[in-house]
């Protein structure tokens, strides 16, 4: 039996490019107020999570998004993303790649940045505070966390990302799983 992801040749259509801080900016005062930042969200968005999105992004709290608040963000949320995707990627690795060894642009390894005490195991703060800015949202966030922590204790091991890379491969579900949490 074929899937539609066979048939369709994994093709997925980027995603639409948002508008710039300028185009959102609808008076020009250089900055983007609450309503100006609603009126540009996508249709049917939920209200309450553009507010806390605007929320998140007004880095001051004046109740404005400046250029530079905005160009910050979008800055902190390519870095969580790509942390993201190294981490994904190590979790789907065939062995030939572990999260020891998956490293992100300046050459930590993902699970290392992740594990910001050094404790030899990831948190669930940790794992939250690292994808924060993520294009994961919290439900997604918990429902991996959970998935790899197996035991249970609130603490991923490398034993366990180990355990669940390799889950992953007996079942072959990698691209799958890459797919959805992606």
């Amino acid at each position: 039996m074929s899937s539609i992801r066979s048939v369709s040749g994994g093709f997925r259509p980027p995603p639409s490019k948002p508008p710039s801080f300028d185009q959102i900016d609808s008076n020009s005062d250089g900055g983007i107020s609450l309503d100006e930042f609603e009126s540009a969200a996508p249709k049917g968005a939920d209200k309450t999570k553009s507010e806390e999105l605007f929320k998140k992004i007004d880095a001051d709290g004046d109740g404005s998004i400046s250029k530079a608040e905005s160009d910050a963000f979008k800055d902190k949320a390519k870095k969580a993303d790509s942390l993201l995707q190294s981490f994904l990627f190590s979790l789907q690795a065939d062995g030939t790649q572990n999260t020891q060894s998956a490293s992100t642009d300046d050459g930590a390894s993902a699970f290392g940045q992740i594990d910001s005490d050094s404790s030899g195991g990831i948190s669930q703060d940790e794992f939250n505070s690292a994808f924060k800015d993520s294009r994961l949202n919290s439900d997604q966030l918990s429902q991996l966390f959970s998935a790899l922590d197996k035991d249970g204790d609130g603490s991923v091991s490398q034993d366990e990302v180990k355990s669940f890379q390799s889950s992953l491969q007996q079942s072959g579900g990698t691209e799958t799983t890459y797919a959805q949490a992606a």
